[in-house]
């Protein structure tokens, strides 16, 4: 089954039991509000509940929880960018998701690498390793969130990274791109959102009910 809770995953992940993080957190890149800043969709600044998506903010908030999740789990796929990625916990590997038309710009050139940040070790490896990258070129379908992962994408890392009868956790859902992957593959999924537009969304994706933060077993 799945279940998705609208509350502070740092409040709900001590209280859940899970295999499996999976998840696309917000990168405290501030889209849309910094100076440099080309892109004008409407809703790129992620904001949940009052969370703005700064750096302080994500050094504050989202490293906590993720590092918390990460330690908690037997394995994680975690999305993210640099610089943030390296304020989280050294990853055993890095693999992620090529996209030929690029993602950004650095120092250097485009941006063609998604990076995820790999934790503890691929089921079922004995039978034969997988890539850790792929490249696709899948656009993701329109939920009302800003920042929604194409639905591919999330089926891959839910293949590579789990395995029957596991359950997976993703601390920041957003539109609930994760457990509409899980749920595609028979896994048992958990999310958690602190905005509850969100929770909605993803909720509407999968035909279910939200659970308050005071419901969490």
């Amino acid at each position: 089954g799945i279940t998705i809770y609208h509350g502070d995953c740092r409040d709900v992940l001590p209280t859940l039991s899970f295999q499996v993080v999976i998840t696309d957190p917000p990168y405290g890149v501030n889209l849309g509000e910094h100076n440099g800043a080309t892109e004008r969709r409407a809703g790129l600044l992620v904001k949940r509940g009052g969370y703005v998506d700064t750096p302080e903010n994500f050094s504050d908030v989202v490293v906590p929880a993720l590092s918390a999740a990460i330690a908690a789990a037997q394995r994680s796929m975690v999305f993210l960018v640099p610089p943030s990625m390296w304020q989280l916990p050294a990853p055993d590997a890095i693999g992620g998701i090529f996209v030929a038309g690029a993602v950004g710009r650095n120092r250097w050139g485009w941006s063609n690498l998604i990076h995820c940040l790999l934790y503890g070790t691929a089921p079922g490896l004995e039978k034969g390793a997988r890539p850790t990258a792929i490249a696709k070129t899948a656009t993701a379908e329109r939920t009302g969130h800003p920042t929604t992962k194409p639905l591919p994408w999330l089926r891959w890392a839910a293949s590579l990274g789990t395995a029957d009868g596991e359950t997976v956790c993703d601390p920041f859902i957003g539109s609930g791109t994760t457990l509409v992957a899980a749920k595609d593959l028979g896994r048992r999924a958990i999310g958690i959102d602190l905005d509850e537009r969100y929770c909605e969304i993803a909720a509407k994706r999968l035909s279910q009910e939200i659970l308050p933060l005071g419901a969490a077993q």
